[in-house]
């Protein structure tokens, strides 16, 4: 039965990823230069289809066949040559190539830099003057996320000051002590229901913290968290404040996992009010399914 189950999903799963995909490339040179930055076991733009694309990640190519090579949902085959390891320095230092790339991919990576506005600063720098970055960002609504709070341009301000290759020490503690579940599951469909519940007792989010604070390790975590407007407040607020000159030129939210934004020196950018983009965040946040929450310590 589970197998006949499978196969009638299959076809549903393909026609998933074609879609997510198209929306990610949409508009992109994709016969210019490329860069895709972080995508680990599953490149978008393969190497071996033919692309003309770089690679930056946080670990060679080798290292990430090791790291991946007993997980069976994994086909290491799939993991490409890394023409660059960022090894803790920001990306445009990394890669040292101002205005070379046509366009630039990352999908679910925006939400583990350390500074957000480093990241996009550092794609604004490495972009040709009509380039585009492409994002995938995931929804805080539907994944691990929900229990925390939503990022602030405010934050992002903060965070700018901090090394770049350090996350807030806050963000570290808030990611192990609010980290949830649905139903056993870290992520989960827009209309999906059953209890969340946190992964983590509150004791062993501050022995993280410590660890993190008495180090100079990097601690990959989710660092920002967003609804679609919230981001686009962000954005907004940075262009406003002519801190970045990379502007929205599409954006998408089909209403799950996660949305799809374009970012450019050419694009209009948000043309919504900050109060307009603040009240739809609200009620983004309000339609979060909830049903009873079962904390770690509860459960024992």
């Amino acid at each position: 039965m589970f197998a006949i189950v499978e196969a009638l999903k299959a076809p549903i799963r393909r026609r998933f990823r074609a879609a997510r995909r198209s929306r990610l490339l949409s508009g992109l040179d994709l016969e210019g230069k490329g860069l895709e930055i972080g995508p680990s076991h599953t490149p978008l733009l393969p190497k071996r289809d033919g692309y003309d694309i770089e690679i930056i990640d946080h670990s060679s190519a080798d290292r990430l066949r090791q790291i991946y090579k007993n997980n069976p949902l994994v086909d290491v085959s799939r993991i490409e040559e890394v023409d660059y390891v960022s090894g803790g320095r920001s990306i445009a230092e990394t890669i040292n190539k101002p205005g070379h790339y046509d366009y630039i991919v990352a999908s679910h990576v925006i939400e583990h830099m350390p500074s957000l506005l480093g990241f996009l600063l550092d794609c604004e720098t490495l972009l040709k003057p009509n380039g585009l970055l492409s994002l995938a960002v995931p929804d805080m609504r539907y994944c691990f996320d929900v229990f925390q709070s939503r990022s602030t341009t405010g934050d992002v301000l903060e965070a700018s000051l901090a090394p770049p290759h350090r996350a807030r020490a806050a963000a570290v503690f808030d990611y192990w002590a609010n980290r949830a579940h649905r139903r056993r599951q870290p992520t989960w469909r827009r209309f999906s229901g059953g209890a969340l519940h946190r992964v983590n007792a509150i004791a062993d989010a501050k022995s993280q913290f410590d660890a993190y604070v008495a180090s100079n390790d990097h601690v990959d975590c989710h660092v920002w968290r967003f609804v679609p407007s919230s981001f686009r407040l962000i954005t907004k607020d940075l262009n406003e404040l002519d801190l970045l000159q990379l502007r929205e030129c599409e954006f998408h939210a089909p209403g799950g996992l996660e949305f799809f934004v374009k970012l450019s020196r050419a694009g209009p950018g948000v043309t919504e009010s900050r109060d307009a983009l603040s009240l739809r965040a609200l009620r983004e946040l309000r339609s979060i399914r909830l049903r009873s929450m079962r904390s770690a310590a509860n459960r024992g």
